[in-house]
């Protein structure tokens, strides 16, 4: 059974997290996806004033979930009651004349205890770290994000693997009236602890460069080239780059909602020539849009070519579309409503099936959150998964129902 079809899950009340690859992390909209996070995550809680600035936010988490099958397995499925803690903290620190600098630190961590199947207990960690610095021509952003994680999303293991993950990433951003330019830099860091998965270990380094020019008033038009590096530390093998340029349009149609659509080709070859490489479409689109105080929707769109940890395929095609409706109820009621289709295609074969591998996943959510006088929220969720694969021992079904509580200060 092979675990690599998770997708995205959303923290849907007291639903996991479950991110996308950081292969896709590091390429464009998604650059910021931990910064975003960050900002829904602690967007009700009030935080404690440092001095005549800096603010520190804290939130504890104590959640209880029932989880029907934790290996993911198409038969003999085993469920298990599973207790999670997490601590998480956002330090913002504004600088300068205006606070027109700011700097960001945020923590969190989730310690899980399994009732039955206690070798599966682990504690993962992350610490995101970002400084948007104001320029007289624009503007600097810095950040890095570390991972030190057990978790299975996005690999394609049937038991938990200990590993670090990092990202590091640098834009800056120039204004020149209808004109404006970023250029950028990442650098993404995967290391397995276990020194059998050692030929796993790679980097990805990503140069980036858009231009944008204003058409109209709150659109802007853009071009956008990126070159990548993929380098294995322990397989030269399956070392290789990518060019890929994309165009379309940035909106921001309104304070409180933003917009961006992004396509085009992406070529990307490897150093050994008997692994297949990609060339094809690829594009991205996003949206943000808070409709009224009560109403708020987000969309996301990717298809491109991911990085795989599969012996037989350097990458896979991943097509994956998402949305999220948080509406608000009665009193300090909240409903969330969350949808994600994910396809992914392998280009050779599975020596073993003989096929090439194909999976699609659907994931639903919904949520009921209620805020007990700022200080404290309770979620209830039901999350559903299903995989349906074209190889027998890869599908899959899981139902995930939790109750949480969030202590906020």
């Amino acid at each position: 059974m092979s675990v690599s079809k998770i997708i995205v899950c959303f923290l849907v009340g007291g639903l996991i997290s479950m991110p996308l690859a950081p292969n896709v992390l590091a390429q464009s909209y998604f650059r910021n996806a931990a910064s975003r996070m960050a900002q829904k995550e602690y967007q009700d809680v009030k935080g404690i004033r440092i001095g005549n600035a800096a603010s520190l936010k804290v939130m504890v988490s104590q959640e209880g979930q029932y989880d029907s099958n934790i290996f993911l397995t198409p038969d003999t499925k085993k469920h298990d009651l599973i207790s999670i803690t997490s601590p998480k903290f956002l330090f913002d620190l504004p600088v300068g004349r205006e606070s027109r600098h700011l700097f960001q630190l945020m923590y969190k961590a989730d310690a899980a205890a399994f009732s039955n199947y206690k070798s599966q207990n682990y504690v993962d960690q992350e610490v995101l770290g970002k400084a948007n610095l104001a320029l007289p021509f624009g503007s600097l952003n810095v950040q890095n994000d570390f991972r030190d994680t057990v978790d299975r999303a996005s690999t394609e293991f049937t038991n938990q693997v200990r590993r670090n993950e990092n990202l590091s990433q640098m834009m800056l951003n120039i204004e020149n009236n209808k004109l404006s330019y970023q250029t950028g830099y990442s650098h993404f860091l995967r290391h397995y602890h276990d020194s059998a998965l050692e030929t796993l270990n790679y980097m990805e380094d990503v140069f980036t460069g858009t231009t944008f020019y204003q058409v109209f008033t709150k659109t802007k038009a853009l071009i956008e080239y990126d070159h990548g590096l993929i380098n294995y530390s322990d397989d030269t093998t399956r070392d290789g780059d990518y060019d890929q340029i994309r165009t379309g349009f940035k909106m921001d149609l309104s304070e409180k909602t933003e917009g961006i659509v992004k396509m085009g080709y992406q070529q990307r070859d490897y150093d050994s020539t008997s692994r297949e490489g990609f060339e094809g479409f690829v594009a991205e689109a996003g949206i943000n849009a808070n409709f009224s105080e009560y109403t708020n929707l987000s969309f996301n769109y990717v298809s491109t070519a991911v990085e795989s940890i599969s012996s037989s395929n350097n990458y896979y095609n991943l097509h994956a579309v998402s949305g999220e409706l948080t509406r608000k109820l009665i009193g300090n009621f909240s409903l969330i409503l969350s949808s994600q289709f994910q396809r992914r295609q392998y280009p050779e074969m599975d020596p073993t099936a003989n096929v090439k591998r194909r999976d699609s996943v659907l994931t639903e959510g919904c949520a009921l959150q209620y805020m007990l006088k700022n200080r404290a929220k309770i979620n209830l969720g039901y999350q559903f998964t299903t995989d349906i694969s074209n190889i027998d021992s890869n599908d899959y079904k899981n139902d995930l129902i939790s109750l949480r509580f969030d202590f906020l200060i």
